[in-house]
């Protein structure tokens, strides 16, 4: 069975190398030099982590976002003139605007906190790709141990982005610039993500109670609710462009593949239930309905191998059910086929788990 990872932009996703500074007295007793420096090096080891070892990066990152956003609380209790210390503007390096590496403003500290609580979630992304991609039993299945970190990772990323969603990007819509404008700054863009999380770990529950061979009702219920998340996803994509310069054509792929790629499991799983009920002419046209989602998406299940093999492999047991259904009905049934099917209602099972932010250990750092 093939297994589809997540898309995600942390190898290309970090802060550009330059340093926090302090300008002038009231910025000095803000943040004095050795609570400056302590920001600094938070904000390296976030440069230096390694793609590799996504564990190693989340305590890096989630390191900086309580330092900046104890800095950045400390700069509000302060005199205005205590943001000169932003003035070194730092930048970070997207690839989520049209795949290729972009230098983006963060907008000073708060901004600062922002990005590495994005980074948070990214690095939860990576782990739940390392445990679909990597964890494997020698029979090919996912296995329980597996199935159960890919899928609190995806839902620990979604608290991260519902949190930069509801929380703490709206304030700062006003203050993003045009042509420095980070995508992973815009409150939308974290709920897209948000919401492809989510799909991601219903996605693992779905795979998960095929490996133990669950009713065929409920494996279409799992698929129907995993592509409604990815559905979701792709209206916030859609309606909010003005949002952004540009959105990476990769972001863009995967929600139209995972939404139609679910639906198709969707159909399958209930042409299969149809089929035991001898409901041989509607089971064909769940297999016709299949075969339509797997259209839509197959250009771009070309954009990554994994996603290419998901697509095969459901191709080929598209091709069986529609055989199967067809010659039983051709030789035994004789049934109407009617133009459509109604799939089950969805079963929800993937949650956000609750980003906990740092705000409420207040100057924890950056007070005598």
């Amino acid at each position: 069975m093939a297994f589809v990872v997540p898309i995600d932009h942390f190898a290309a996703y970090a802060p550009v190398d330059a340093e926090f500074v302090v300008q002038g007295a009231a910025s000095s007793d803000s943040l004095n030099h050795e609570r400056l420096r302590a920001l600094n090096v938070a904000r390296r080891a976030c440069a230096t982590s390694d793609a590799g070892d996504p564990d190693g990066a989340l305590r890096a990152y989630a390191r900086y976002a309580q330092v900046a956003s104890e800095a950045s609380e400390a700069l509000e209790e302060a005199e205005a003139d205590a943001h000169e210390a932003e003035a070194s503007a730092p930048r970070w390096t997207s690839t989520l605007e049209d795949g290729t590496r972009k230098v983006v403003s963060s907008t000073g500290l708060y901004g600062e906190k922002c990005m590495a609580i994005f980074g948070v979630g990214a690095c939860h992304r990576r782990s739940c790709a390392y445990a679909l991609s990597e964890r494997a039993n020698a029979d090919g299945e996912l296995g329980e141990a597996a199935a159960e970190r890919a899928a609190t990772e995806a839902r620990r990323a979604a608290g991260a982005f519902e949190y930069l969603s509801t929380k703490a990007l709206p304030p700062l819509r006003g203050q993003l610039s045009a042509d420095l404008r980070a995508n992973e700054l815009t409150a939308s863009m974290a709920d897209a993500f948000r919401l492809m999380s989510l799909g991601d770990a219903q996605s693992t529950a779905a795979r998960r109670a095929r490996e133990r061979g669950v009713s065929w009702n409920l494996r279409a219920r799992l698929h129907v609710a995993a592509s409604a998340f990815y559905r979701d996803a792709d209206a916030v994509l859609q309606n909010n462009r003005c949002d952004w310069n540009g959105v990476d054509i990769r972001v863009l792929a995967s929600v139209l593949f995972m939404r139609r790629a679910h639906e198709a499991e969707a159909y399958l799983a209930h042409g299969e239930r149809l089929r035991e009920r001898e409901h041989c002419g509607e089971a064909i046209a769940a297999c016709k309905c299949a075969e339509e989602a797997l259209k839509v998406c197959f250009r771009a299940s070309r954009e990554y191998s994994m996603w290419a093999r998901y697509h095969d492999d459901i191709s080929a047991r598209h091709q069986t059910l529609a055989k199967t259904v067809t010659d039983e009905n051709s030789v035994i049934f004789f049934q109407k086929v009617p133009p459509t099917t109604t799939l089950p209602e969805p079963a929800v099972v993937a949650k956000a788990i609750d980003f906990e932010s740092s705000d409420a250990v207040k100057f924890s750092f950056f007070t005598n």
